[in-house]
């Protein structure tokens, strides 16, 4: 019996990978070339056929060595990237949307999310510091626990190695989210011929940007710079 892994190790031993995935695509390929031999000795071929007939499979070493890593670059890089700003941004929104549901749980009063007065909803932003019974409303708890989320959001991406980018946009991902879900459900209203009116009645269009997507990106990002600015500034102290 040939030594497979020896065969293919000499065939791509100019594969650019580092060691242990290098090892891994050689074993991988091994065991599929050995499985090839043996089909041929049980077909009744001779061991010199076989392994004619197991190498013709690969006409091309050149030609898979390329395609190999091609494919292990691209997978990694899909990796890293899911790893970097695909799940600290759906941990991030997850947590926003958990806290905000959570808090309309405990009781506190909707504030200007639920305030269905027009000319009022903005007396309520800050959670009506002059008016007793909105001391402390919902969206207000929901606002002072976001930069914290965001803080969470951008640390997860740092820690995975994530580039500036990739930690703003991770820890201000609800913003974002809330910013695409209104302008898919007013083209949704406008393809409908319903207009805009119909959609955000009785919130007007400012009002649900500001609501939804400035204040709360807002607070997002001061969480993302306070941990940017504490993570250099540990960085500096350590080095």
């Amino acid at each position: 019996m040939p030594d497979w892994e020896k065969l293919v190790s000499s065939r791509l031993a100019q594969l650019a990978l580092d060691e242990h995935e290098r090892q891994e695509v050689i074993v991988e390929l091994a065991a599929h070339l050995e499985e090839i031999y043996e089909a041929f000795r049980q077909k009744g071929h001779s061991h010199d056929d076989a392994i004619r007939g197991t190498l013709l499979q690969v006409d091309d070493w050149n030609k898979l060595r390329r395609e190999i890593y091609i494919a292990r670059t691209k997978e990694n890089a899909m990796n890293a990237r899911t790893s970097r700003l695909w799940v600290p941004s759906f941990v991030t929104l997850a947590a926003s949307v958990i806290t905000l549901v959570g808090f309309a749980f405990l009781g506190l009063k909707p504030g200007p999310l639920g305030s269905p007065g027009q000319g009022i909803w903005w007396s309520h932003l800050i959670g009506g510091i002059a008016s007793g019974p909105y001391m402390v409303n919902e969206y207000t708890a929901w606002l002072m626990a976001l930069p914290l989320i965001g803080a969470i959001g951008a640390g997860l991406s740092s820690r995975a190695g994530g580039r500036l980018r990739d930690i703003v946009i991770s820890g201000a991902f609800p913003a974002l989210a809330w910013l695409t879900i209104v302008l898919v459900v007013l083209s949704f209203a406008a393809s409908l011929g319903r207009g805009l009116e119909a959609v955000t009645a009785p919130v007007n269009l400012a009002r649900l940007m500001i609501l939804l997507v400035l204040i709360p990106g807002a607070c997002l990002l001061l969480g993302v710079l306070v941990y940017h600015a504490a993570a250099r500034r540990w960085m500096k102290s350590v080095a």
